[in-house]
């Protein structure tokens, strides 16, 4: 499955409360987790002597380090291979740093969960390293009362597929893990309740009408059929495989997937990224993005292109 899963900690109770779900996903594949913490270099004033900052960031360092080693004890006497890691800079650049190029890496990181305008313009560590990781990255949101020493069962794994290729490439790192934790795989699809059709305007300029019944029926029908063909494919590599699809009349895509992801507390989510980077990305969003500011479990982000050497999918 996962040879490294990197995390990335500052201190806070909100980081480590992705703990858990690495240790749940080291456990299986036998994972060596590297607890990664940032100091990012002390701010120059005027009148502040260069000595005096250097003494502020050894201090950081020294105590970052005591932290790491100290959420490391019990986690290696849990069996586990960890190492600790204190750089210094930008916290974003400094997690990419060394697992850009590495296969079988998992980044696995909690995010303030930041939305609208804030987002927009402010961003989060999760946010960039997301905006620019090739390697899949575990996103935790915050969970009242979640601790780092609970003890978390990934009871599922949800892929939300559109039909497109974009979203399948989310299929063989969603089948690796379903398969390594011996939980069911399910295929979902969100079908909106409205279609679209060139308004004759030009190119970008669309209108929106209802579906007919009939014209709904048909649609369920293909997407019954097209589900099942994907599953029929992952099955015979020996994965669990379900399938589900739901219908909404007013609610988005992203809306209808977060609301099931509430009835599956215990699953993780996989979804794959357009990779866009910019503003731009940030201003008009992505499915998987609405997703991540409104569901309640893990999303596993795997941006379009990633690897997939050795999975059980083509």
């Amino acid at each position: 499955m996962f040879r490294h899963i990197v995390v990335p900690l500052d201190g806070s109770q909100l980081a480590a409360t992705a703990i858990p779900y690495a240790v749940a996903l080291a456990h299986p594949a036998d994972a060596r987790l590297s607890l990664l913490a940032v100091v990012e270099p002390m701010p120059v004033y005027a009148g502040l002597p260069s000595a005096d900052a250097q003494e502020g960031d050894e201090r950081r360092v020294t105590e970052s380090t005591a932290y790491l080693e100290s959420v490391a004890l019990p986690l290696r006497t849990s069996g586990l291979a960890v190492t600790v890691v204190v750089r210094h800079g930008d916290p974003a650049e400094a997690i990419l740093v060394d697992i850009e190029d590495e296969e079988d890496a998992l980044i696995v990181m909690s995010t303030h969960g930041r939305t609208g305008l804030e987002r927009v313009r402010a961003g989060s560590v999760a946010r960039r390293v997301l905006r620019h990781a090739r390697i899949p990255t575990l996103v935790v949101p915050p969970r009242k009362g979640a601790s780092s020493d609970d003890v978390v069962v990934i009871a599922g794994v949800t892929v939300p597929l559109d039909g497109s290729p974009l979203a399948e490439a989310a299929l063989p790192i969603a089948t690796r893990i379903a398969t390594a934790l011996s939980v069911p795989l399910t295929l979902f699809r969100a079908i909106p309740n409205i279609m679209a059709q060139s308004s004759g305007w030009g190119v970008g300029y669309e209108s929106y009408y209802p579906m007919s019944e009939e014209m709904e029926h048909d649609e369920e029908v293909a997407v019954t059929e097209y589900l099942q063909a994907v599953a029929t494919r992952l099955q015979e590599s020996g994965a669990d495989v379900r399938t589900q699809w739901e219908r909404s009349i007013t609610r988005r895509v992203e809306e209808v997937i977060a609301a099931y992801l509430v009835e599956q507390p215990s699953e993780i989510a996989v979804m794959a990224s357009h990779g866009r980077s910019g503003v731009l990305r940030w201003a008009l969003g992505s499915t998987a993005e609405g997703v991540l500011d409104q569901a309640p479990c893990p999303i596993l982000i795997v941006r379009s292109g990633a690897s997939t050497e050795n999975a059980p999918v083509s």
